[in-house]
């Protein structure tokens, strides 16, 4: 074997390697993407205005640049359509996302009331759908804005979790990210592979 056929094998060990506990790495990746366009999360933290939309098309090409393949957004299956889908070590990932903005009051950050409520509930439905998926399916979410030091989120992922059947572990399913900008805050990243 070459020396380029051997770095060719290495560089993909690598990036398999990478995507071993896949909820993990989907946490880690959209910690970095958070962090990279600070500038951009702090305006939709003020406003509390969700990204979704954005933050779909920058957590596909993460996924890409690390290894995973068949890369789509809005990728239709069996009469659904998920946010993002992907192909890794053979398996089809189906990945629902959602940012679930909150009602809390924080200094710096706009006082609006959003539907808490609705958006946990369009969580479990998303889950829901995804057991029913012919693959793998992530529910992925994020919760924002949260106080510093305050727990009420765990209400929330409480529920997710009763309802769905499925178990959420800090640092393997979810991470809290500090926010320090206009606003001391943090955002709730989570995701978890929902099963039958």
């Amino acid at each position: 074997m070459n020396a380029q056929a051997l770095a060719e094998i290495s560089e993909m060990g690598l990036r398999v390697k990478s995507m071993e506990n896949i909820e993990t790495k989907i946490i880690e990746l959209i910690e970095t993407i958070i962090y990279d366009h600070f500038n951009l999360i702090n305006i939709a933290l003020r406003q509390k205005a969700k990204f979704e939309g954005w933050l779909k098309f920058e957590l596909a090409s993460a996924l890409e640049k690390n290894g995973a393949e068949s890369v789509s957004v809005e990728y239709n299956y069996e009469g659904q359509r998920a946010d993002i889908s992907f192909v890794h070590n053979q398996d089809r990932y189906f990945i629902e996302l959602k940012t679930s903005n909150t009602n809390w009051r924080i200094d710096g950050i706009e006082a609006k009331t959003r539907p808490i409520t609705k958006n946990i509930n369009s969580i479990i439905m998303d889950g829901f759908k995804l057991m029913l998926c012919d693959g793998i399916g992530l529910v992925v979410f994020l919760l924002f804005p949260i106080p510093k030091n305050d727990s009420r989120w765990r209400q929330y992922t409480d529920r997710i979790s009763k309802d769905l059947g499925i178990r959420l572990i800090e640092d393997k399913n979810y991470k809290l990210l500090n926010i320090d900008s206009d606003s001391s805050c943090q955002i709730l990243v989570s995701a978890v592979i929902t099963e039958t």
